[in-house]
């Protein structure tokens, strides 16, 4: 089984720290870039998977990059990673897209 541990790190452009972010598996290379929708016009990606949670007041949207089959589980659980060390340890999660959707659906 692969070990859980993740890294938190920021994505850079041209040499400039953003407030954009990614997680990081790196025994499996699972990369997980984190989108927040009050200030992102995130596009979902219909080749890789994608996890909406709402921290505190705020949605954020989870999209891998790289997708290579990693299991569903480590995805969910490197998302509850990054929701722990943001005092949101119980988020929940939808795979439907809360700015298109009233009706949410939400996923353990």
């Amino acid at each position: 089984m692969l070990a859980v541990t993740f890294q938190l790190l920021p994505v850079f452009h041209n040499n400039q720290r953003t407030s954009s972010q990614y997680l990081l598996h790196r025994k499996s290379g699972l990369r997980i870039n984190i989108f927040p929708l009050i200030r992102s016009d995130f596009r979902a990606n219909p080749d890789e998977v994608q996890f909406y949670g709402k921290l505190f007041s705020w949605w954020v949207a989870f999209e891998t990059e790289g997708y290579n089959n990693q299991p569903v589980a480590l995805i969910q659980k490197g998302i509850r990673w990054y929701a722990g060390i943001k005092m949101c340890p119980d988020i929940a999660l939808t795979t439907v897209d809360p700015r298109h959707n009233t009706r949410l659906q939400m996923v353990n």
